[in-house]
């Protein structure tokens, strides 16, 4: 076959952009573009628990001319995740991990790591136990953490799916996040697969030391802190909603270099929240709420587990029901999106990609939280862009227009929301197809 008269600068962004079986194809092809399909094709590796693939991951870490061509690597602790609802054992920890994971050290170009757990986190006497325990887990991160520490570069990008609220960080790991430039983190709560959406019941009575606390003070000390000198890219998803329940404590948490933040279901309650997102505007570039929603109102039920937990101080609180039963307190959030948005492109003066709506992801079948799939938010106003929070309620304190549509209260701002988002993309000058606003569910 004739040489190409093609720059190979253009050849490497072809190869960069084609699919596995296309570069399989372009290696029998010539010389030059073998060269630049088998950087490509090894430029990320994975690893599952099998033999095969334990196998292969070993003959391309130790080939010396391979292991050049690696950036990023997929760990891979399930093919598929388990369903919830099926019966199965406990699994064994992969013993052959325990031999590769120290060999990480050994790819000299190594920048990226991602890391997949199953999605199921139950409760330690929880029937059927999670396939994955917090000591299948935590084994897993402490080997991790030992190889990774161990880089001759530091690490640039980490990212685990469904990292259990529950499971401790080795030391190792820690120093880790101290120089990312890049973290994902999706975290599955710990839940009662009898009654898996009653988040606040489980906070409260299954280990409320380890599983409430996550979010007030392991998330912003433990995994954010140590990042906030070098962290340009953060994304932070959950099975559940999060922020108002569980606490999210974001005072002194700063990245003064952050230029991408990804939420996944995540609440705004407060102007804080909202303030916090606008402090990094010398920066911030792009801005992506997926799933995410505006608590109009929340109550809450004067109990001991409900009132310690809830983020709103009782003096900014109306008694709402006083009775033999006990008190009720509400809180009233007046913000809406069109709000947010103008804040948006008044505060922000560097973004240029945003969106807001819902992940097909969330979709899927089986169920699973999206990873690394910002670019795939499809903006949309959604119905459960509003919500309300009952303590009384139950199994969900959640409520939305979805689950209560012929409620009156529901904030009638459907306009003033389309035109302050339209506003908000002309002024960042993004491109969007104005038509996909309406979202529906």
């Amino acid at each position: 076959m004739a040489s190409l008269n093609v720059p190979r600068e253009i050849i490497a962004i072809i190869a960069s952009l084609s699919d596995t079986e296309t570069l399989k194809a372009l290696r029998l092809t010539n010389h030059m573009l073998c060269a630049f399909a088998t950087k490509s094709v090894f430029s990320t590796v994975s690893l599952y628990t099998d033999d095969k693939s334990c196998e292969a991951f070993e003959s391309v870490i130790t080939h010396p001319q391979l292991k050049e061509y690696v950036h990023k690597v997929r760990l891979n602790t399930v093919e598929v995740d388990f369903e919830s609802d099926e019966e199965h054992n406990e699994l064994e920890l992969p013993l052959k991990w325990k031999e590769l994971l120290p060999m990480l050290p050994k790819i000299p170009n190594l920048e990226s790591v991602m890391l997949r757990f199953d999605k199921n986190a139950t409760i330690a006497d929880d029937y059927p136990a999670a396939p994955q325990s917090v000591d299948y887990r935590e084994t897993i991160i402490q080997w991790l953490g030992t190889a990774l520490v161990s880089l001759e570069r530091p690490l640039k990008e980490l990212g685990i799916q469904n990292q259990q609220n529950v499971t401790p960080l080795s030391n190792d790991f820690q120093r880790i996040l101290g120089t990312l430039s890049s973290l994902r983190l999706n975290v599955a709560h710990t839940t009662d697969s009898m009654c898996p959406e009653n988040e606040l019941e489980v906070c409260t009575y299954s280990s409320p030391e380890e599983v409430a606390e996550f979010h007030e003070r392991i998330l912003p000390s433990v995994w954010l802190k140590p990042t906030m000198g070098s962290l340009r890219k953060l994304s932070l998803y959950s099975n559940l909603y999060w922020g108002f329940y569980p606490k999210l404590q974001l005072e002194g948490i700063h990245c003064p270099n952050l230029q991408s933040l990804a939420l996944g279901k995540f609440t705004f309650f407060e102007d804080q929240q909202l303030d916090w997102i606008l402090s990094h505007s010398s920066t911030l570039e792009e801005l992506y709420l997926d799933d995410c929603s505006i608590l109009i109102q929340t109550k809450v039920v004067n109990a001991n587990y409900q009132l310690s937990k809830c983020p709103i101080p009782e003096s900014r609180m109306k008694l709402r029901r006083p009775g033999q039963w006990g008190d009720d307190w509400s809180y009233h959030y007046p913000r809406r999106w069109n709000d947010y948005f103008a804040s948006f492109g008044t505060g922000l003066p560097h973004l240029r990609r945003f969106a807001i709506g819902h992940n097909e992801g969330w979709d899927s079948y089986p169920y699973e939280v999206p990873f690394e799939k910002e670019l795939d938010l499809v903006p949309a106003l959604m119905r459960d862009r509003y919500m309300e929070f009952d303590g009384g309620m139950g199994p969900s304190q959640l409520l939305s227009p979805r689950s209560d549509p012929q409620a009156e209260h529901w904030p009638q701002c459907d306009d003033e929301d389309r035109e302050a988002l339209k506003a908000l993309y002309g002024k960042i000058k993004q491109q969007v197809d104005c038509g996909e606003f309406d979202g529906g569910g």
